[in-house]
């Protein structure tokens, strides 16, 4: 079992929990609050979660560590807010028939929460300095300060420290929204009325993206994403492609198209040096995707991802966006086109992000939903290695063979605890979360004299102000004001 409480942990009860008569040995792991780190006096900790992440993750290690050990009692308590000294913040009760089954299961349960469960801890020091710290991140961090840029003599740059969050998270990701107008007008972004959209003049040049793309990879950004509305309507995309696949620092350079248009430009864009694209595929048939889209064009999409096979990306992902009562018949078909073409396909649960404000949860068709309907087809699917732990996807390979595929289920299963990502909307703020109720206006430090450790302030500032999680698992979520297609898929 385990718990998240607000309130003083009650040690007696979490032994009495697991006392019983087939247990020989319990053991009680308490963490405590202690006075002094090093030469520094703590007064208190304080402490922080995105609840239904952490809880999921405890719940993963109570069941890992019975099947570990054979255990009979097992309680996992964390306690969130303050917690002054002498006062416990995380208790661990585990009872065995035998004592070296219990102290190994908890001491592994400890060190293990320690590195994976998305609670951080800040300490609050007498002489008024405070810290977050999430030991899971510490290496991450490690890495992200020996990579950063440094000065003449090997000395790091203090203007080029990375980007990290007061929780610990180092931020290498950057979506880039070249615009906010598309095409078609999906249901679960844009409105079906008139629209009015940014006046040229308002929207980033390319060379002030270039710029603050340029400014942010000095900080550690090495991974771009180039999104919209549809960014392929922007004229000469491919220009602002090059100029980014040229920027020193950047690795990985990427976009996110509805396909409709790729037909004409995916030579061009791969030649630029584009290497990844995410397309959109809700949907197999013309009239879901007329539904859906409230326009014609499910054969451009399909030229368009057949055009950038022949143009030679290597790297192309599906993205589908179930909704459920509209497209949750075309998961297998989905499946099977992915599989047949050797591409990868994710599932994409519907956010509260539409413009026309229509989303309600009971719309939301479950990444867990959608993974057991294509078991049921296609078999079962292994979890697939995750060689990057801020991906916002849970992948999974068919035992049978045939492909990879992912889920993404920030409704059921936030992702929050490692998010590396920033945005620049098109009309160039800056935010921090796709929920997000800020923004910092960078386009004004662009338009005026303001220099590049100005853009790098403004960007640690909204890094700062970053929350533990998006919170729409929490009562208290508040909804964006603007819609998906104005901040950048």
């Amino acid at each position: 079992m385990h718990q998240l409480t607000d309130q003083p942990i009650d040690v007696a009860a979490l032994v009495a929990q697991v006392n019983d008569p087939r247990a020989g040995a319990a053991v009680l792991m308490l963490g405590v609050t202690r006075e002094w780190t090093g030469d520094l006096q703590t007064t208190h900790l304080s402490y922080e979660a995105h609840r239904s992440l952490a809880e999921a993750e405890l719940a993963r290690l109570e069941s890992e560590a019975r099947e570990r050990w054979p255990l009979v009692g097992c309680w996992i308590v964390h306690r969130l807010g303050e917690v002054p000294l002498g006062q416990t913040s995380v208790a661990i009760a585990a009872s065995s028939p035998h004592r070296d089954d219990a102290f190994a299961a908890a001491r592994w349960l400890i060190d293990t929460l320690k590195q994976r469960v998305p609670i951080w801890k800040q300490e609050n020091f007498a002489d008024g300095q405070r810290e977050w710290v999430h030991p899971g991140v510490v290496a991450q961090n490690a890495a992200a300060q020996d990579a950063a840029p440094t000065a003449e003599g090997g000395v790091m740059d203090p203007k080029a420290q990375p980007l990290i969050d007061r929780f610990g998270r180092a931020h290498a990701s950057l979506r880039i929204s070249v615009t906010d107008r598309c095409n078609i007008r999906c249901r679960y972004c844009m409105p079906g009325g008139a629209i009015r959209f940014l006046p040229k003049a308002e929207l980033l040049s390319f060379e002030e993206i270039a710029r603050v793309a340029g400014v942010l990879a000095g900080l550690g950004v090495t991974r771009l994403r180039l999104t919209g509305g549809e960014p392929l309507v922007r004229s000469g995309l491919a220009r602002l492609v090059a100029m980014l696949a040229a920027t020193p620092g950047v690795e990985d350079l990427a976009l996110t198209t509805n396909g409709m248009l790729l037909d004409d430009q995916a030579e061009a864009l791969r030649d630029a040096g584009l290497r990844r694209l995410n397309i959109s595929l809700d949907t197999l048939r013309e009239a879901t995707f007329q539904e859906l889209t409230r326009r014609e064009g499910l054969d451009r999409v399909l030229a368009g991802i057949a055009a950038a096979q022949r143009a030679g990306f290597s790297a192309i992902r599906l993205n589908a966006l179930a909704i459920r009562g509209l497209n949750e018949d075309e998961i297998v078909p989905l499946g099977r086109f992915a599989i047949e073409r050797g591409l990868e396909l994710r599932f994409i649960e519907y956010m509260p992000l539409d413009a026309d404000g229509a989303w309600a949860r009971a719309d939301v068709l479950t990444g867990a939903e959608v993974r057991a309907k294509l078991e049921e087809a296609f078999g079962p699917l292994e979890a697939a290695p995750r060689h990057d732990a801020s991906q916002p996807a849970t992948d999974y390979c068919f035992a049978r063979g045939g492909g990879r595929i992912g889920f993404i289920n920030p409704v059921s299963e936030p992702f929050c605890g490692a998010c590396d990502r920033l945005r620049l909307t098109a009309e160039g703020q800056l935010r921090n979360c796709l929920f997000s109720t800020e923004e910092w206006n960078v386009r004004d430090l662009l338009r005026s004299a303001a220099d590049d450790a100005a853009i790098a302030q403004l960007a640690r500032e909204c890094v700062d102000a970053k929350h533990a999680g998006h919170g729409i698992d929490s009562p208290e979520f508040l909804k964006p004001a603007r819609a998906m297609y104005q901040i950048g898929g």
